[in-house]
């Protein structure tokens, strides 16, 4: 069975779980929270990363599972509410707990493919509810990022790992495991910490 199958089969549950969340960990993005349930307000799962400014950007992924067109089943106007919830409605920083904030970034990610009246759609609401930063990941952009991922640290880690939907999270704490320690300073300096950036090696 192909990386596609192997993805397309997962329940939206075991998509977040064992792809979505360790595949962002390994990334290097910083506090991953499975926000799915009830008081998920529209926000599958929250990460952050630091920009050039060392400011952290408040992002989430809106996950979904299926083909996304504008029409059966999988209608993306029956969204609408879910899609304005996650970008319109504040929550306590996961970062400190405290403060709170809104989403800076949006990721609308799919298992299936996304036609172009949904794409067009998803834009327009959007930049119309005056969120400019927003990525749009269907099941080929999602299955490029793992190889990517999977090629660049085979080689840096000697592995020889083919994907499995059972064991990439174990491959993705390997990963984690070998940045912690390149990446582990003998002195932490509050000013000066790399945590929630996103690490890129250049072996």
């Amino acid at each position: 069975m192909n990386i596609r199958s192997k993805i397309t089969r997962l329940s939206e549950d075991n998509l977040r779980e064992k792809i979505i969340i360790p595949l962002l960990k390994a990334l290097g993005a910083y506090s991953v929270e499975n926000f799915h349930g009830s008081s998920e307000k529209g926000k599958d799962v929250y990460f952050a990363y630091k920009d050039i400014f060392g400011e952290y950007k408040h992002c989430c992924f809106f996950i979904k599972i299926g083909n996304i067109k504008k029409s059966g089943k999988n209608d993306i106007r029956k969204m609408k509410g879910h899609i304005e919830e996650a970008i319109q409605r504040n929550f306590i920083n996961p970062i400190d707990n405290k403060n709170p904030i809104y989403i800076e970034e949006f990721y609308f990610v799919c298992s299936g493919k996304i036609n172009q009246e949904a794409r067009d759609y998803i834009s327009d609401l959007l930049r119309q509810k005056q969120m400019p930063s927003f990525r749009i990941f269907d099941i080929d952009k999602l299955i490029e990022t793992i190889l990517n991922l999977v090629k660049r640290y085979n080689s840096i880690l000697n592995k020889n790992y083919t994907f499995s939907t059972q064991s990439f999270s174990k491959y993705c704490n390997q990963i984690r495991n070998y940045k912690d320690k390149k990446y582990a300073m003998p002195t932490i300096s509050v000013s000066g910490h790399s945590e929630g950036k996103i690490i890129q090696d250049h072996e």
